[in-house]
């Protein structure tokens, strides 16, 4: 610590360090490794930042959401198997008018009551939601669920509102600093309500800011 660290970049926030963050947040020493942690709290401390990294993602931001985004149909089964890391799927409504569905990780077509495909399905695209490493997300979300997770944490285990070192104001803080970014990324306007997001790009005014960043979010 010290003046060691002034000559040394920052660099990104690791899931261990996020984890010693949950364990000093309710006065446990921090731990070396994750790896076969014999630490009850660690371990707690693990699934509980996951948890919320999983809930967080799945409401889809610019960085783990892809619009359009094709399926190819297995010409050996003739199914398409859509892959575990997704957890939002919607294909195009003016294409399919609701026809196609996700049901566990294959896509059911409603109109013939199948998972087989017929055989002029060739594809189907569909906007969609990725379940992201914790690496491969931006450090402001990453920021977020560390407090947030260190809040919940805290409270399952101590069980006490006083011993809380995050409250939610640290919380909105880092969420506000997400959608700051999130805005920037997905340009957020009036009329298209950002890139790819409209299938006509009309007027429409009022929807770019009913949709709003991170799924309709208000920042605070």
């Amino acid at each position: 610590m010290g003046t060691a660290n002034q000559s040394q970049t920052p660099g990104r926030t690791t899931l261990l360090e996020a984890v010693n963050v949950l364990l000093e947040n309710i006065g446990e020493s921090p731990v070396e490794t994750l790896e076969n942690e014999q630490v009850a709290e660690a371990r707690i401390a693990e699934r509980t930042l996951l948890e919320f990294h999983k809930e967080g993602q799945s409401r889809g931001w610019a960085w783990n959401s892809e619009a359009a985004y094709p399926f190819t149909k297995d010409l050996t089964t003739n199914t398409i198997t859509v892959p575990a890391s997704v957890v939002r799927w919607s294909p195009d409504p003016y294409q399919w008018a609701g026809r196609f569905q996700l049901r566990g990780q294959k896509v059911y077509d409603r109109e013939k009551r199948s998972s087989v495909l017929a055989s002029d399905i060739a594809e189907v695209k569909a906007d969609v939601v990725f379940l992201l490493p914790w690496d491969d997300c931006p450090e402001p979300f990453n920021r977020w669920i560390t407090v947030r997770s260190a809040r919940v944490f805290s409270d399952r285990v101590l069980s006490s509102d006083a011993l809380f070192k995050f409250t939610s104001v640290d919380e909105q803080a880092a969420l506000n600093e997400l959608l700051r970014m999130e805005a920037e990324n997905e340009h957020y306007n009036l009329l298209t309500d950002g890139h790819g997001l409209r299938p006509f790009p009309t007027y429409s005014p009022g929807y770019g800011l009913l949709r709003g960043p991170g799924g309709g979010y208000l920042v605070g």
